[in-house]
């Protein structure tokens, strides 16, 4: 048991991040899959077939037969059908193993039967497959079945009063079901086989390519791989639609949108699971201890939720302007603007810098080094409080002391920075004079960074400036600053 536990518990580190990459993978897919809707909308409507060339992509509308009839395997023929899904499931027991290693029998109807110690000795006999014909004929349009793509909803039938095939008359039919009853107990084996199809419409509109005379795939943009099977992105454009072609590129657009939606819904909900998978792994071994366990249980989702929805949206997001290629130029030109506004107003900015610090060099007439620039820097602050009529006590200490603080000052440092100013305190100016003049020192460092700014900012509040006349300065010192420069 407890070898068994310990490999339950490992596979949680492997099935989750497995299930995230393969979830994240989906949702991208998603966003840049293959839009057949667009792809339709493209294409030039034919009012007849004259005049169309082989690997000309094209619509065309038309008549269809109502009496198209469909072979089957069970059932003979199905007349009046587009396509004939047929669904084949069978009764039998499901084994279910949590994380702990404690199994759960339960007797249901599946697609397969399920390998385990109970189904020994049972077989599945029914098929599940779809009918179609070999071509479809849209007025004079002779569409091939090959790769044929369906939009239009699905409906189910009753069996019971079509015509059977000699496999087909050994079932009975249950309602909405053919079943093949076996007589086990608890009818273990039993199969059933059900039906869901598309009806021909009276008028419907093909979308494809034209070849030799017929409607064929266009599959240019085919995919593959298991991940875009499961999304149904195929990559093909090879479409029946029931109606005109206005009303069908309708019905394409609402499938592919309400498609989309439920692999977000999905995958979402997906990556957000397989983190909970992982973590809850990792965390397994506190859920045994009383309280702390609930709290390592909702800790575990709680943090799921955190990375795995952002994580989620986030490639959603970046899938998205991915697959809208204006989108994505219109992305790409705002941050290759950003980026240039940014580089040519830090060069600026460095520009007006050196300015400004030749003309603080010839004011004190000797070269300063950058720990000159930040005492001075400093003085002016202090300055600034001062001459604010406010006497530095405590609360212009703390602020000088997390000024000195960022500009990289040890502990000792900062303390004699503070006593000089305290006992030869900077010349009482009017405080906008000190700080203009701090401005233009910081400045003149060639890089304002958002933590002076901040800092600067803070004093000033203390020496009584709003944010709005803090503002004013900040603009009126670098006009000056572009002028010198």
């Amino acid at each position: 048991m407890a070898s068994r536990k310990k490999k339950n518990q490992a596979g949680g580190f492997i099935i989750g991040p497995i299930l995230v990459i393969a979830a994240l993978s989906a949702l991208w897919k998603n966003e840049t899959r293959f839009d057949y809707h667009k792809a339709a909308k493209k294409t030039e409507h034919a009012a007849s077939l004259n005049g169309l060339e082989t690997g000309e992509n094209f619509s065309y509308t038309g008549e269809m037969d109502g009496e198209l009839t469909l072979q089957g395997k069970y059932i003979d023929t199905f007349t009046g059908y587009l396509i004939v899904h047929r669904y084949a499931e069978i009764y039998c027991w499901e084994r279910d193993e949590d994380d702990e290693g404690d199994v759960t029998w339960s007797m249901t109807w599946m697609s397969s039967v399920e390998s385990n110690s109970r189904n020994g000795g049972v077989n599945q006999k029914l098929r599940s497959g779809r009918i179609l014909p070999r071509s479809y004929q849209v007025a004079e349009l002779e569409v091939v079945s090959e790769m044929i793509e369906f939009v239009d909803s699905r409906i189910g039938f009753q069996p019971g009063p079509l015509p059977k095939t000699n496999e087909g008359k050994k079932l009975s039919v249950e309602g909405e079901y053919l079943m093949l009853r076996k007589g086990r107990s608890s009818n273990l084996g039993d199969e059933r086989i059900s039906y869901r199809a598309i009806p021909v419409p009276r008028v419907a509109t093909y979308f494809g390519r034209f070849s030799e005379g017929k409607g064929v795939a266009d599959a240019a943009e085919q995919k593959s791989g298991m991940i875009n099977s499961i999304i149904q992105n195929s990559g093909i454009l090879h479409h029946l639609v029931a109606g005109e072609r206005e009303l069908a590129l309708a019905t394409m657009k609402r499938h592919i949108e309400r498609l989309k939606w439920i692999v977000r819904g999905i995958g979402t909900f997906l990556v957000v699971f397989g983190f909970i998978f992982f973590f809850g792994a990792a965390l397994r071994f506190l859920y045994a201890i009383p309280v702390i366990g609930r709290v390592a249980e909702l800790g575990a989702f709680l943090l799921s939720l955190a990375i795995g929805l952002p994580l989620a949206l986030i490639t959603i997001l970046l899938g998205y302007i991915a697959g809208h290629p204006i989108l994505l130029a219109v992305v790409g030109a705002f941050l290759f603007a950003g980026i240039w506004a940014m580089v040519r107003a830090s060069k600026r900015q460095k520009e007006t810098g050196r300015e400004i610090r030749k003309e603080l060099e010839t004011e004190y007439g000797r070269s300063l080094d950058s720990d000159e620039m930040k005492q001075l820097e400093y003085r002016e602050m202090a300055g600034m409080l001062a001459s604010s009529g406010n006497e530095i006590g405590e609360t212009e200490s703390k602020a000088l002391d997390r000024f000195a603080k960022k500009s990289g000052w040890k502990k000792g440092e900062r303390e004699n920075l503070l006593q000089e100013v305290r006992e030869n305190p900077p010349p009482l100016e009017s405080p906008e004079t000190h700080l203009k003049n701090l401005i233009r020192i910081a400045v003149a460092d060639h890089v304002l960074t958002t933590q002076e700014i901040r800092s600067i900012r803070d004093a000033a509040n203390l020496a009584g400036y709003d944010s709005e006349k803090f503002r004013e300065l900040m603009v009126s010192v670098s006009d000056m600053a572009k002028k010198a420069s």
